[in-house]
């Protein structure tokens, strides 16, 4: 009976394989160039989205299938206490309702073609390869499951992650301030460049590696999807890249997407417009990892005019952000995909289904533009909005959305280009083409190195033409502005009297040296790098708070900081000032190349502290996954990429560090939509499954 049943067993698992596969098997060929990057060949858009998944699959399915986990609220189940504060969040918020409730009437038949496509090849992946499961009883990912791991990311990055911490810490009235996670974009007109055409930055910072690492591909199908550009694992389309007629990059923006509210609680009701109202409460189950149980808990929550109410330390807390209530991001960036001009393009950003991100774009009409996009409370300008908001009266509570003509947006500025670096967007171009509109509250108005850095290039070409090496030079600095936040923000390091402090008087006078650039020969970085790390460290803050930050470095924090760096590198390099390239390296697997950049500079590069015995740092965030772009009407679209490792994420993959070298040299690698080119230079050409 036993084998019987086994007989049966293994012969469903296989029909269900065959059959699924036989939709799409003889419809998509995968084809990998030299590199390992997949180009997606598809009849549909849908078969093309099947063998996205499957490729991906390939390369990394522990990281889909993590998203598509998060998805069905279970990461506490895989990564313990980090994972269940996905988990909650997704429930917190709603994400998990809102999606099944929302699927069948807020997105396209056509969408949902391709979103069921994707997760038909995730799940034919996951059953022919069994043994990579994480977990039992997750078979088959459904569709619900894909696209809240893309709202609950969203989500989190738009504010509501970061205003969960900023509560938790004790310090609200400062949580619209950004993590580490940043980019670079730039579009210059065709007026400014060398060889008249119009040149695209995509530089993204995430980090290298996990859930929200990038990763290539090239996606065309018979029905005019014809895409290259980077992806997080889990999705659907392009989210950063070009097609044959323009291309796009995103940077995060840190506008106020939303607001805390304080509220003033009596037992089981708050005041609200002049009377005590009752909140709503519900139990979340969560499921939590520790060590090799797995405890299931249930956490209270409650809910109110404003939305979730968040209780810490005896004082409640409720968030409101739109970015919760809207399901769509997903779709519009496959309609950013196919756009095929610049009319196109502008239709699908004012959809604002997305809930953050700026978006710089250039065409092969010459067209440049910048729009600082995302789902911005219309608040009233009358009030004030700085957090913690009391939450007492209704005039606080907003109830519809900033509009595309309020918010910062450039088109072909006579200055001939434009940046973004994560600073405000009111900075984008030379003075005289910056933008003057009305403010609005929540605005990002903060700057940062990058952003200085930017303009301070910029402005020293003095309305010449553009070459290209100056345009790699620009992307690949690697220095502090010496006038601006940085110096501001971190200046007790570089005034410190050496008399006063002759125990360290020669790290002093090593930081007073340096010339503010990271280059994997600067001695001094090295010295700069380790007193960032216990500036970190004593502050507990990350570093681009301390870049911005209203309180600046104090005298002990630098004295702290420079004795700890000048104790730790004495014992594991034995001097103050070996090369950066020695103590900062590019790891991964048993490749190690030294690293140049650092933390907020344009050759961006966050290191974390990786070997304490020898000294190492490795990077763990900073620029990834880069595109540059030239775009013109004659020679259609030149692309060149490169990634930090390899396509692949698999350590037996020979792809899994073949573009680290290229990358630590500034180098890059040649793209094309070119049919006949990608099959004559192919490394392998095959359909899924075979």
């Amino acid at each position: 009976m036993k084998i019987k049943l086994l007989y049966i067993s293994f012969f469903l698992f296989s029909f269900t394989i065959i059959f699924s596969q036989s939709n799409f098997s003889s419809d998509v060929t995968i084809v990998r160039d030299s590199f390992g990057v997949p180009h997606i060949y598809g009849k549909t858009d849908a078969s093309t989205a099947y063998g996205l998944a499957w490729a991906h699959c390939e390369d990394n399915f522990y990281d889909i299938q993590l998203n598509g986990i998060g998805g069905r609220g279970r990461r506490g189940e895989v990564e313990g206490k980090d994972g269940v504060i996905f988990d909650f969040a997704l429930k917190f918020l709603g994400i998990d309702t809102l999606v099944e409730n929302r699927y069948e009437s807020d997105f396209s038949p056509e969408f949902k073609k391709i979103i069921e496509a994707y997760v038909q090849g995730v799940n034919d992946y996951a059953y022919k390869h069994p043994e990579e499961m994480m977990l039992k009883n997750l078979l088959p990912f459904t569709k619900y499951d894909i696209i809240k791991g893309y709202c609950i990311t969203i989500t989190l990055l738009s504010g509501v992650g970061f205003s969960l911490k900023a509560i938790r810490s004790g310090d609200v009235s400062s949580y619209m301030k950004p993590n580490e996670k940043g980019s670079n974009s730039i579009c210059i007109s065709p007026s400014r460049t060398e060889d008249n055409k119009a040149w695209l930055l995509i530089n993204s910072h995430q980090p290298l590696e996990g859930p929200y690492a990038w990763y290539e591909a090239h996606l065309p199908s018979e029905e005019g999807w014809e895409v290259i550009g980077g992806l997080f694992p889990g999705g659907i389309g392009i989210f950063v890249g070009c097609n044959p007629y323009l291309g796009w990059a995103h940077t995060n923006n840190f506008h106020n997407f939303g607001d805390i509210y304080k509220l003033q609680v009596k037992g089981k009701k708050y005041l609200y417009d002049g009377k005590y109202v009752s909140l709503q409460y519900d139990k979340i189950p969560l499921k939590i990892k520790l060590g090799n149980i797995k405890l299931s808990v249930k956490k209270k929550v409650a809910y109110c005019e404003y939305g979730p109410v968040y209780k810490y330390k005896g004082v409640n807390y409720a968030l409101r952000f739109p970015s919760y209530t809207n399901i769509k991001g997903a779709e519009q960036w496959y309609k950013m995909n196919k756009a095929k001009n610049f009319d196109e393009f502008e239709a699908c950003m004012k959809l604002d289904d997305l809930s953050m991100f700026n978006t710089l774009y250039a065409d092969i009409d010459g067209n440049i533009y910048y729009h600082s996009a995302g789902m911005m409370p219309y608040r009233n300008p009358s009030l004030n909005w700085k957090n913690p908001i009391n939450g007492i009266s209704s005039q606080y509570k907003w109830t519809s959305l900033l509009p595309y003509t309020k918010k910062v947006t450039y088109k072909n500025p006579t200055c001939g280009y434009l940046y973004n670096a994560n600073n405000t967007p009111i900075h984008a171009s030379g003075k005289e083409c910056n933008w003057n509109g009305e403010y609005y509250p929540g605005l990002q108005l903060f700057e940062y190195n990058r952003g200085e850095r930017l303009a301070e290039l910029f402005a020293n070409l003095d309305g010449k033409k553009i070459s290209w090496d100056d345009f790699i030079r620009i992307k690949f600095d690697k220095s502090y502005d010496s006038s601006g936040s940085y110096k501001d923000r971190f200046g007790a390091l570089y005034n410190l009297n050496q008399n006063k402090y002759p125990k360290i008087a020669d790290a002093i006078g090593l930081l007073k040296r340096w010339d503010f650039n990271n280059d994997i020969n600067n001695r001094e970085a090295s010295l700069a790098l380790v007193v960032h790390h216990f500036l970190i460290k004593k502050t507990e803050e990350p570093f681009g708070f301390l870049m911005i930050r209203d309180k600046k470095i104090t005298e002990e924090e630098a004295v702290y900081a420079i004795s700890k760096a000048r104790k730790f590198l004495l014992k594991t390099h034995h001097t103050l000032n070996p090369k950066l390239g020695d103590i900062q390296r590019h790891i991964r697997g048993n490749v190690s190349i030294p690293a140049s950049g650092s933390r907020e500079v344009l050759r961006a590069a966050d290191a974390k502290l990786y070997d304490e015995e020898k000294g190492i740092f490795r990077i763990t965030n900073g620029d990834g996954y880069m595109q540059l772009v030239k775009f013109s009407k004659t020679y259609g679209v030149e692309i060149q990429s490169i990634t930090a490792f390899g396509s692949s994420s698999r350590p037996t993959s020979k792809h899994y560090t073949d573009q680290m070298q290229l990358f630590q040299n500034q180098k890059l690698k040649t793209m094309t939509f070119d049919k006949i080119k990608i099959y004559k230079s192919a490394e392998r050409i095959y359909h899924q499954g075979y």
